[in-house]
């Protein structure tokens, strides 16, 4: 096998490689950025006592949570 096929060859399947596992990798990161989100946000939770509420706005979503009461309300603005 020539020398020069094998060092044209390992940059052209790292990059494809590369291009393949991007998607991948950058999913994985924001299903573990929202799951740190929500850990965070449950942990808020706990402290707050009967009848606190607590606003969370993301974008054009706004979530708002009475802790120890009726359920959720959720709603969503446009700006």
């Amino acid at each position: 096998m020539d020398p020069a096929l094998i060092v044209s060859a390992v940059p052209l399947v790292l990059g494809f490689s590369v291009r393949l596992l991007r998607p991948w990798i950058t999913a994985r990161s924001d299903i573990r950025k929202a799951e740190l989100a929500q850990d965070g946000l449950s942990e808020r939770l706990r402290s707050l006592p009967p009848g606190s509420r607590l606003v969370e706005k993301d974008g054009d979503r706004q979530v708002e949570i009475v802790v120890g009461g009726q359920g959720r309300t959720e709603r969503s603005e446009r700006t």
